[in-house]
């Protein structure tokens, strides 16, 4: 899942990420010292788009239009695939060298995906080494994708006039994110849970320090949620995700430090619904953290007591008080929102819903976005030998 330039272009690459119902794209510059946003853009679909073709019509004209419009250099990109187009599963293989295990998971691979799988569409990640009856083996995240959905998204890049470069798997964008807090030597024995909350999925990595060793995908995501609102409250799922998103956005502002004091009335009603919300919400949220839960649970019996210190909520649907709160309470382990263009100085573009905001929904887009930049531990290198591109 590759394309790969011998010669390093000076510009940072295009980091396009294509949700289930936005796009968004971000630049990167790095200026005395410093990162910046050089451009960035982001459009929302107007509505649940079933037939592909439109929606793949949808997303070119909306990046061309993007690219038009902002202050972006080059066409080189780096780009994302979906949970829906990335396949997962888990292998374990006496250990060897690097060279026996990437010809091993070609044959695990074509066993395991129900698709062809080829090198250059084959990622994996080696966890690490784990007890298997007598045995030390080594534990093997692989992640395939489809010809037909590697040649579908070069077709969208393609068409929106962009040089692919290198194509993602969502979860490990958002690991990449993740890293940029992972750099001190102390952090290398850190065990840290990233949830990355879109709207037709979770996504949950573990990783030891700076290793991942576990990478799920599950399928309870806003869509769930919009849903379970609309019938506890009788209501059209349009006005479902409506009512959900202007919610989301005054909780976005009050963690950006810009609620409003006054407590009138309409602050009241806007409190009622907050737990109307929470009450139609639970049942789903409470079904995510017990999925999260067993994908602990699975760390601490694999890797022998791997426990988390913390969890980093990343995503849209993190602005959703309601799901951070019960997850906090389900899941008993210390939650943080992560702020994804922390340290990034974002004073020349627009993005986002304003200044201040922790920008949740970056995640993705600005793990690639950073691809450029060397974020490796002190003392070590940027490059990881062990996994095939992807």
């Amino acid at each position: 899942m590759t394309m790969k330039f011998l010669r390093r272009k000076e510009r940072w690459p295009i980091a396009l990420d294509i949700g289930a119902n936005s796009i968004k794209v971000l630049q990167l510059d790095e200026a005395a010292g410093s990162l910046i946003a050089r451009a960035c853009g982001q459009w929302r679909f107007p509505a649940v788009v079933s037939d592909a073709e439109q929606r793949s019509e949808m997303i070119v004209g909306a990046v061309r239009e993007i690219l038009r419009r902002g202050d972006f250099r080059g066409r080189r990109s780096v780009s994302s695939l979906s949970g829906v187009d990335v396949d997962i599963k888990n292998v374990r293989l006496q250990s060897t060298s690097r060279q026996e295990i990437e010809k091993a998971l070609q044959w695990e691979a074509q066993d395991r995906f129900a698709f062809d799988v080829v090198p250059d569409r084959l990622k994996y990640v080696n966890a690490g080494q784990v007890r298997s009856g007598a045995e030390t083996r080594s534990e093997i995240i692989m992640l395939a994708a489809s010809e037909k959905a590697i040649a579908d998204h070069l077709g969208i890049l393609s068409a929106s006039g962009l040089e692919p470069e290198h194509i993602y798997p969502e979860p490990l964008a958002v690991f990449r994110m993740a890293q940029r807090s992972l750099r001190r030597l102390a952090d290398q024995d850190t065990v840290s849970v990233i949830l990355d909350m879109g709207t037709r999925a979770t996504r949950v990595v573990v990783a030891r320090g700076r290793q991942v060793v576990f990478i799920k995908v599950i399928d309870i995501g806003g869509r769930e949620f919009d849903e379970a609102v609309a019938a506890q409250l009788n209501l059209d799922l349009a006005d479902a995700i409506e009512l959900r998103a202007r919610v989301m956005q005054e909780h976005a502002k009050s963690l950006g430090g810009n609620r409003k004091s006054d407590h009138d009335e309409s602050e009241e009603v806007r409190s009622d619904v907050d737990w109307t919300i929470r009450d139609a919400v639970r049942g789903k949220v409470e079904e995510l953290a017990r999925e999260i839960a067993l994908c602990l649970r699975y760390c601490s019996v694999t890797f022998r007591g791997l426990r988390p210190n913390t969890v980093l909520m990343a995503g849209g649907e993190v602005y959703d008080p309601a799901v951070t709160e019960l997850l906090t309470d389900n899941l008993g382990i210390e939650c943080h929102i992560a702020q994804p263009l922390r340290g990034i100085d974002v004073s020349r573009v627009a993005i986002g819903m304003g200044r201040g905001m922790p920008m949740c929904e970056w995640a993705v887009a600005s793990g690639m976005a950073m691809r450029d930049q060397d974020i490796a531990p002190h003392g070590k290198e940027a490059k990881d030998d062990r996994r095939l591109s992807a």
